[in-house]
């Protein structure tokens, strides 16, 4: 897979938490009911990896997760759609953790019976190919209902924009070699900066940056240019000791978008 079951369904509940969903097509699914489904089947082949784990003869059926009455009674349950979007995210946790949980088992096959309207399909899958196909093309084809339902976002250019720079730090290869007191004092300094550049008035937000080798941290001056952020920027301590270099760049946000309160 692209993704894995446990960040599969972010999109899909983003859609839902969203809301403003149309009423559907006569004989089709609402966007509650489309909600309940996904819900209820993840709860279902969950459980069913988990009696693969413990060693049972494991037969799936979408029955309960089909049936137009259960799926109501399912969604009437969670009140609205911020009580589906809770039992989505559960029940996609607790598939993430099974589908996890499986190790060598994934390649158990199980049987599986699946109703689409009038057909029903039969087939024996492996159960964690089985897993990744529901948080795959199972769930695209969901999200997709959810869509139609809510129709396309769509949204004008801002009539004003608000003006800043952003400053990234980048982390310098090799870094300067320090003892660990230099170090602990070449950091308080760094966070010292930030104070200081705040008490200007030139510094809106900074902070460390995570999930990127090269970026340590993020900062975001409101100063008149590019170049003057960059000029405050390596004045830094910690960039003039050779520890972070300075990349800076214009931001545009819709104005009052963001607030220093």
């Amino acid at each position: 897979m692209s993704r894995s079951v446990d960040t599969a369904y972010l999109p899909f509940l983003a859609t839902m938490r969203a809301g403003g969903f149309g009423p559907p097509d006569p004989g089709d699914w609402s966007a509650q009911l489309v909600a309940a489904h996904v819900a209820m089947n993840n709860d279902l082949i969950a459980e069913a990896a988990e009696r693969v784990m413990a060693g049972e003869e494991v037969d799936y059926d979408n029955a309960v997760a089909v049936d137009h009455s259960d799926l109501s009674r399912y969604a009437e349950r969670c009140r609205d759609m911020a009580g589906l979007a809770g039992e989505v995210e559960r029940t996609a946790r607790r598939l993430a953790d099974a589908h996890r949980s499986l190790g060598d088992r994934a390649g158990t096959a199980v049987h599986v019976r699946i109703r689409d309207g009038d057909n029903v399909h039969d087939a024996n899958l492996p159960i964690g190919a089985f897993i990744e196909g529901n948080a795959g093309r199972h769930l695209d084809a969901h999200h997709q209902q959810l869509k139609d339902l809510q129709g396309p976002w769509l949204a004008d250019p801002p009539a004003a924009f608000d003006s800043y720079q952003l400053v990234r730090l980048i982390r310098a290869v090799p870094p300067p070699v320090l003892d660990e007191a230099a170090a602990a004092s070449l950091q308080r300094q760094h966070l010292g900066y930030f104070a200081k550049m705040r008490a200007a008035g030139y510094m809106m937000a900074a902070g460390p940056a995570d999930g990127d080798e090269q970026v340590a941290g993020i900062c975001i001056y409101r100063v008149n240019s590019i170049d003057e952020a960059r000029i405050l920027a390596e004045d830094d301590p910690a960039v003039r000791a050779g520890r972070f270099r300075v990349e800076a760049m214009g931001w545009f946000t819709p104005k009052g978008a963001l607030t220093t309160d």
